[in-house]
């Protein structure tokens, strides 16, 4: 089985890379989704309602979904989102993956 952290390198890519204005926002969310399914093709017993979440800090209690993750950068929430994707991606690398 593989670890969904096995991701975060390629996930905070991504995120970099939107962050700098090199992905608009549905590539971004078109990439994250391929990295699910890629994801969910390796497990053995797949359910349909799990899905990859993201921590942006070790006290981060929210759970963001890729769903989430297109909504809030798509609303007024958009800064405050923007803010915890840089200091996940330049603090030590607090960013974590899960699936669930």
């Amino acid at each position: 089985m593989m670890n969904p952290n096995q991701h975060s390198h390629r996930i905070s890519i991504l995120l970099n890379d939107y962050l700098q204005g090199h992905l608009n926002l549905e590539d971004l969310i078109q990439k994250l989704r391929a990295i699910e399914a890629l994801h969910k093709q390796t497990q053995k017993a797949i359910k349909s309602e799990r899905t990859l979440w993201f921590r942006f800090s070790k006290d981060d209690s929210l759970v963001t979904t890729i769903d989430d993750l297109q909504k809030d950068l798509s609303n007024h929430n958009r800064e405050f989102t923007l803010e915890r994707i840089r200091e996940a991606l330049n603090v030590d690398q607090e960013l974590s993956i899960h699936y669930s």
